[in-house]
This record gives structure tokens, C-alpha cells and sequence, in this order.
């Protein structure tokens, strides 16, 4: 006899987008026993997962709309290399956003936001560890901790808030004075005093290579991917019954999941739901010869920029923030002043064969990702929204999904993650 989860599986799930948020989310459906398809217009993992810091950041609990943000957006829009920039030009559209982002940042607003976070956060290592294991990736998956530098006592002791309230929620972390921080990382300049180390945190080698071994993990469990462009989803007397393709027509399905990044929002229009989806543009640069052997990821608190050590002692240089339109001509000065920031950490860096990137994360204003069913829709469900917590939540996101497309038991309140929110 057929029994209850078996009889509210799907029998096809399409998932719309294959970055890193998408592959694992049909990876997780398909060993949950669902038929997957996985869309996109380009190849697998060739978007923002291409470039992000690839870390597993399981201590970013604070929502970016952090108390005092207010004060700060000035500054954003006055200096346009800093570590939060905003382009005059895109104010206009961008200001719904930008209002929402500030209504986020009340005191209890942000500490619902950072429980609801925390909830997500800490259980990332729980939900990756399986699929990591059944893709084969253990050996690009860095499980060293990382190292957020401060300057100073004083520098520290203006952040020690944020790092308690991280305590209160299950964040363990640990302070090194300066002959604890030279121990740990010799490679580090003097002018870093104290530094955080989180010894759950963890990052991967490559991200984009980690990426494309869950996506080849996904096809080996009998998943199948097609390239094409969805032009839109099908439905029938209001139920999802597919999308509609520009090469392959009309592709039937049970279950559609939207995981298109900054490009979901489309999707969400087609079907009234209201998502207030910007582009978070980050940059980086890739220093394949940097020649510098760091063991654990660094971060830098005061000026929002990160260091991944990648294999053979290359270097990812990567952060700051740029809210302006997805489709605004890069500013190549926001990845070129990275160079000179990881000099002051880690010493001269070697930047031959150097490589340069700008890729726009979906950014919702209160730093939650959606994930879960779309209202007045059944059958088609969101996983967006991630902001700089995308590879870091992918198979979080994957989990939560199956459990609410195959009826299985929560492992945890979705709700604060549902597309209607807004």
C-alpha cells in the first residue's frame, strides 16, 4: 500500500534557474524521489555562483539592516568605492527599496530578522554534509573557520555587540589577542590587533567547481537539465502545469520552483505576488598565482571585503556592496581596490594571469530569503532572495522545499520565508 508522503509526491517538479540555489534544490528533490528538470538559459552555475566568496557564512545571523543603518546611507551615497555604495542615478527606482530596507532595521524588527536567520544558518552544516558526500566533494569543502580582523581593541569592543548577540544565539566564537592571531595565521600584517574566530564556519576551494559537482551529483541521481529559456509558467483553472520554453514549447509539470536569482522577479509579476527583488552587485578578483597559503577564510569587519584562499595558493579578493540597477555598466574601481586591501593583510600578492568579475545577488531588503509557495498559485513555489547567503543556504533552501512539495514533516516554521510576506 502506497504511503501518505508517497501519495503527495509529485510526480514532475521543474526547477527554473541552475545556480547553486537551483542545482541543489533539485538535487535535494530528486533524492527525495520527485522527477526533476532543471532550466536554464545558460550553462549550469555560469551566473552569480560563478563568482561569489564561497564561504558557508553560518555566523551572518544580523540582517544587513542592522540598528543605526539610517545614519550610514549617506555616506553610501557620497562615496562610490566604499564598502556599501549607492548609485545617485538608480535612486529613484531603487527608494521603495531602500524604504523597506529602513523600516528593517527597527530594533525589534531586526531581532525577529536575526532569529529567523539563525534558524536557517544553523542547520547549513547539517543539510550540506549529505550532499557533499554524495557528490564526492569533500576535498574542496574547507572546514578551517574564519578569521574577522579588527584593527584595534577599541574597533573590536564597537562591534562586540553584534558578536554577543551572535553568542545568544548559538554562534560559538572565540577572541585572539594579537600573539593568538600571529599564531593562528603568521601570513597576517601587524597592523591587525584582535581578531573573531568561528570555528563552524567553512568555505569551499572553487565555488564554481563545487557548484558543478552538485550539478554532475544531480544528473548521476537521474535528474535532467535542459537549456533553454523559460519565457513563462503554464497554468491550468489557476494550478501551475508547466512553463512555456522558447525552444521546447510547453514542458509539463506537477510542481514549478523559481530560482532564477535577481531574475525571479519576472515570475512573481506574471503571477501578482509581490517581490521586492534589487541587486546586492558584488565584485571580485581571482589571483591564481597570488602565492600566498592562507589556511582559514579571512574577513576584514571595517571594510565589508574577504579573502578565499583558493587551491595552490591563489587568492579570491571579494565584497562590498553596490546597490544599483542589474543591468548598470560595472565599476571595474570597485574590483581593482581590493588588491590593495588584501595587501595590507596579507602582504605583496602576485597578480599574474588576474581575473576580474561583478555579479548581481537578489537582495529582499530584510536579508530573508523567500522560500516556499507562491499565494493564489498552487504548485508553484520561489527560492529567492538570498543575498550574499546564497551558496551559503543552498541546501537549506533545497530541504525546505522538498519537505513543502512532498508533504513531508517540517523540520522547521517556514513561514517567515513565504513569498507573502511583502
Amino acid at each position: 500500500m502506497m504511503n501518505a508522503r508517497a501519495q503527495h509526491r509529485p510526480e514532475h517538479v521543474i526547477v527554473v534557474g541552475a545556480g547553486i540555489v537551483g542545482i541543489a534544490s533539485a538535487l535535494q528533490l530528486r533524492l527525495a524521489g520527485c522527477r526533476v528538470t532543471l532550466l536554464d538559459r545558460g550553462e549550469p552555475a555560469m551566473e552569480t555562483s560563478y563568482g561569489n566568496a564561497g564561504a558557508f557564512a553560518v555566523s551572518d545571523i544580523i540582517p544587513l539592516a542592522e540598528p543605526g543603518v539610517l545614519r550610514k546611507v549617506p555616506g553610501w551615497m557620497f562615496d562610490p568605492l566604499g564598502p556599501l555604495a549607492l548609485r545617485w542615478r538608480y535612486l529613484p527606482s531603487l527608494t521603495p527599496w531602500l524604504l523597506r530596507f529602513l523600516a528593517a532595521s527597527r530594533p525589534r524588527k531586526v531581532a525577529a530578522l536575526t532569529t529567523q536567520l539563525s534558524a536557517l544558518l544553523s542547520r547549513v552544516n547539517a543539510d550540506y554534509a549529505p550532499l557533499i558526500e554524495r557528490a564526492g566533494l569533500n576535498h574542496l569543502w574547507r572546514r578551517h573557520g574564519n578569521l574577522t580582523l579588527y584593527r584595534s581593541e577599541a574597533e573590536f569592543r564597537a562591534a562586540e555587540d553584534g558578536w554577543l548577540t551572535k553568542r545568544a544565539h548559538g554562534v560559538a566564537w572565540r577572541k585572539l589577542d594579537r600573539a593568538q592571531l600571529a599564531a593562528a595565521a603568521p601570513q597576517l600584517g601587524e597592523e591587525w590587533q584582535v581578531a573573531v574566530e568561528v570555528p563552524q564556519w567553512s568555505h569551499v576551494d572553487d565555488p564554481y567547481t563545487f557548484s558543478r559537482g552538485l550539478f554532475d551529483a544531480f544528473i548521476r541521481e537521474g535528474g535532467h537539465f535542459i537549456q533553454d529559456e523559460v519565457l513563462a509558467t503554464a497554468a491550468n483553472v489557476g494550478r501551475i502545469v508547466g512553463v512555456d520554453t522558447a525552444s521546447n514549447g510547453r514542458l509539463d509539470a506537477d510542481c514549478v520552483v523559481i530560482a532564477c536569482g535577481v531574475w525571479s522577479d519576472r515570475f512573481a509579476q506574471q503571477h501578482h505576488c509581490r517581490l521586492p527583488l534589487e541587486s546586492e552587485r558584488g565584485y571580485h578578483v581571482t589571483l591564481p598565482n597570488a602565492g600566498v597559503a592562507l589556511h582559514h577564510f579571512i574577513q576584514c569587519a571595517s571594510e565589508s571585503f574577504v579573502i578565499l584562499p583558493m587551491a595552490n595558493g591563489g587568492l579570491r579578493l571579494a565584497g562590498t556592496v553596490e546597490l544599483a540597477h542589474r543591468d548598470a555598466a560595472p565599476n571595474w574601481q570597485r574590483a581593482h581596490i581590493l588588491i590593495d586591501k588584501a595587501r595590507r593583510i596579507v602582504g605583496d600578492v602576485d597578480t599574474r594571469d588576474m581575473q576580474v568579475w561583478m555579479g548581481n545577488r537578489p537582495s529582499l531588503p530584510d536579508t530573508i530569503p523567500v522560500i516556499g509557495p507562491a499565494p493564489d498559485s498552487p504548485g508553484l513555489y520561489f527560492a529567492t532572495g538570498h543575498g550574499h547567503l546564497g551558496l551559503t543556504l543552498a541546501a537549506t533552501t533545497g530541504a525546505l522545499l522538498a519537505e513543502q512539495i512532498c508533504a513531508l514533516a517540517p523540520s522547521l516554521d517556514a513561514a517567515p520565508f513565504r513569498p507573502d510576506r511583502f
